[in-house]
Parts: structure tokens; sequence; C-alpha cells
């Protein structure tokens, strides 16, 4: 996990947000959070702690494509693909979605089993408007 966190803190720009798929690749927010200042975990509803769990409690898919939407840029931790298990749950088909229709990856690294991938928003129009920098 180091080599993402590493990652991580070297792609991510302040105010992007991030997504996890699957949601236990949260563990790497968990094991250094710091790496994650300035992030926005959009999908997450409720964190670890505050719903008692290992990786919190994410929204729904709906929920997480207006969010997603609202992104110019998403960092995606994830499984590196020779390792990736398929994904099954709604939340997760819903990120991937949203980013194969609406985002560009930008970059992308693999390191020891995981990655991290750098999507950014197709439609920057979408953010010119006064106020949505």
């Amino acid at each position: 996990m180091r080599a993402t966190v590493a990652d991580v803190r070297r792609l991510k720009r302040p105010g992007d947000g991030v997504l996890f798929v699957p949601a236990a690749r949260r563990d790497t927010k968990s094991v250094s959070p710091d790496a994650f200042t300035g992030l926005r975990d959009i999908a997450l509803m409720e964190s670890p702690a505050v719903s008692g769990t290992l990786k919190g409690v994410e929204t729904n898919p709906a929920g997480i494509r207006a969010a997603m939407l609202a992104q110019k840029q998403i960092l995606l931790v994830t499984d590196a693909t020779e390792v990736a298990a398929p994904v099954t749950s709604p939340r997760d088909k819903a990120k991937l979605s949203v980013l194969d229709e609406h985002f560009k990856a930008v970059a992308d690294e693999q390191v020891r089993g995981r990655r991290v991938t750098v999507y950014r928003s197709l439609d920057p129009n979408r953010f010119s408007a006064p106020g949505r920098g």
C-alpha cells in the first residue's frame, strides 16, 4: 500500500475527488489518511468511524453518479489489472460507467497489486460558469 499512497500523494490536486473500487480499497485511505488530505471521497455517505465499519457506507448509485459529474478530476484507487476481480456491486458498476462515459484517463500507475488512475472530465465547459472553478 505504501507505493499506492506515494502515487496518490504525487497525482492528487486539491479539490479532486477520490473513488475506491471495490470499496474495500478504502483500506489504503485508512492506513495513510494524510495522503488523502484535500481529496473528496465522493461515494462515501458515512465514514468508517461514524458507521462503525472498516470501509464506511457509500451512497446509492444515483448519488455517486451526481457527485462524480460535479468533479473536474477523480483519482480511482483499485486493484491492478492482473489481480482485479470482476466488478459486481451496483455502486462500483455506476462508478466505472460514469468514468467511462464522462471522463478520460490522464495518468495510470500500477504497483504491487494496486492501481491509481487519474480521470479528467470530458466536459470542461461544465466548470467554466462563475463559482465553479
